[in-house]
């Protein structure tokens, strides 16, 4: 169950970031050129793991590398919480914000039990 779900988180991020690449570059810490690459970059990334997750054609080295990659765009959801109103997310309530950053833990989690 934890695979699909997953998959499924993976797969709609990874289709997100295609459709909408200019709000994922713009949550992008400033520090990091190349926004827009980055954006689909890591939107290709998210796509093919919910794929393989979903197809259950994962390897442990694979699972690793997602979790890795979770630690990798972690500073994009703090990047997030810490600028809301630059970032124009001055709407959305400072806890939902702020819920993102333990849920990236909580994935990790999940695919670490998907290794077994």
């Amino acid at each position: 169950m934890k695979r699909i779900i997953m998959g499924t988180v993976f797969l709609i991020a990874g289709i997100i970031h295609f459709l909408k690449p200019g709000k994922f570059a713009k949550i992008t810490p400033a520090f990091i050129p190349f926004k827009t690459f980055i954006a689909y970059f890591t939107g290709a990334l998210e796509f093919i793991f919910g794929v393989l997750l979903l197809l259950d054609k994962i390897r442990n080295w694979q699972l690793s590398a997602m979790q890795k990659f979770l630690w990798a765009v972690f500073p994009a959801n703090v990047y997030m919480y810490t600028h809301q109103k630059q970032l124009g997310l001055h709407k959305l309530p400072g806890w939902a914000l702020l819920g993102r950053l333990p849920l990236q833990s909580l994935m990790v989690d999940m695919l670490e039990d998907i290794k077994g």
